[in-house]
């Protein structure tokens, strides 16, 4: 009976492989590691202060950068989870740290004015990682090798237009690369797929120096073929199964505000409602997540001293919904069917899908005209540690931390 508890774990930690990431947002980044917005817990729908936040973000803001800048950044980003967990799944005790390493985050983005070919409009394209990050726990022999990593790299092509004094509106399109390792090397093996997903947004200047930013975006979806071996047939041929993960929907509005200390102090704050129960895959364990953020900029001489803090939702189902999958396999000889439990479900939300964080500090500093067209931003994060038990007999403490910087062109 342990033996089958065990291969039940194993199996089920498979299907649930893609699961293995810890982002800001359930498993999304958003803007929360772009340059600027990094120092601002990522609050940027209304009024981005980078080109890769408008580009990533609300795409009607695009119309706010002048000229053509080009930036160019990376972000290193650190989760820490830690799981105690008492044995009733597994089948033993243990207490093991996640072994991940620092993630790099590259923040590439391009944007260009063609107020010279009279249109009221301005292009905009970047490369960043959407999504992502993992947790492993191969170390521990008691996990049960409860392990995986999941990154999606993501493209983003488009456009902002100015419609009226005041008013813009925009659209861009993501083509997203995900690549897919479900730790498992004896059942599993490395996996790509491509996605594509949209963004509109609009953005209305408010007068009193007040901006009011809204965005859309669709969900992203990754089919991944022949992911896990899950049992061999009767001929002796193994015997593949796919998957689905889709990014969820996500709803965002942003307002922004520069009146005071004679304009020199930006204050802004963005709301940010996913729809995790509508994605494929995810709904099995989350629930919609409700995030917001708050960020401030003092502009003094050249610098800019920037401060952030966000909130989000703990998105974990407290009875996670039943998979309703029984999975075959052979062991030995004869086959046997084991049904994936809540008990097991509820283990890997602890191992897998721990994105419980709540609270977010961040700040940061930028330069403008470090050389003459040259700006420099820096910025860092931490998300305060959270705890939670998960079926009465798993236990995750997480937190993580990030630093990054980058440098923009700007040719006017």
């Amino acid at each position: 009976m342990r033996r089958m508890k065990q291969v039940a774990v194993i199996l089920a930690a498979a299907l649930g492989a893609e699961r293995a990431i810890a982002g800001p947002y359930g498993y999304d980044i958003h803007n929360t590691l772009m340059p600027a917005s990094g120092a601002m817990a990522g609050t940027s729908l209304a009024s981005p202060q980078d080109a890769p936040s408008a580009v990533f973000g609300n795409p009607a803001t695009l119309t706010q950068f002048p000229g053509t800048q080009f930036s160019f950044g990376a972000t290193f980003y650190q989760p820490v989870v830690e799981v105690t967990h008492d044995g009733s799944v597994t089948g033993a005790a243990f207490s093991a740290r996640s072994g991940t390493d620092v993630f790099p985050v590259p923040n590439v983005a391009v944007t260009q004015d063609l107020n010279g070919l009279g249109l009221p409009a301005t292009l905009g394209l970047g490369l960043t990682v959407v999504s992502g990050i993992g947790a492993e726990f191969k170390d521990e022999p008691r996990s049960l090798g409860a392990s995986a990593e999941l990154v999606v790299l993501g493209v983003n092509m488009g456009a902002g237009f100015r419609v009226a004094d005041g008013t813009s509106l925009g659209a861009t399109m993501t083509i997203s690369y995900a690549s897919l390792d479900a730790g498992l090397t004896s059942a599993a093996a490395l996996v790509h797929d491509i996605g594509v997903r949209g963004t509109i947004g609009a953005s209305q200047d408010l007068g009193e120096s007040s901006r009011l930013g809204v965005f859309y975006q669709t969900e992203l979806t990754h089919n991944f073929d022949n992911l896990f071996q899950v049992r061999v047939d009767t001929s002796g041929l193994p015997v593949f199964t796919d998957q689905t993960v889709s990014q969820p929907a996500n709803l965002g509005i942003g307002l922004a505000n520069s009146s005071l200390l004679d304009g020199r102090l930006l204050l802004s704050a963005d709301l940010l409602y996913k729809l995790w129960s509508d994605s494929a895959f995810w709904q099995d364990v989350y629930h919609n997540q409700l995030a917001f953020s708050l960020g401030a900029q003092l502009t003094r001489g050249p610098w800019r001293w920037r401060l952030g803090y966000g909130w989000a939702e703990d998105p974990n189902r407290d009875v996670p919904v039943s998979l309703g999958t029984l999975i075959s396999i052979r062991a030995g000889l004869p086959g046997i069917t084991i049904p994936v439990t809540t008990p097991v479900i509820q283990y890997l939300q602890a191992t897998q899908t721990e994105v419980i964080y709540q609270h977010r500090l961040t700040g940061g500093v930028g330069y403008r005209d470090l050389l003459p067209g040259l700006d420099l931003d820096l910025h860092f994060g931490w998300q305060f540690k959270e705890s939670r038990i998960f079926g009465g007999h798993t236990r995750a403490d997480v937190h993580s931390f990030h630093g990054g910087f980058a440098l923009t062109w700007r040719f006017d």
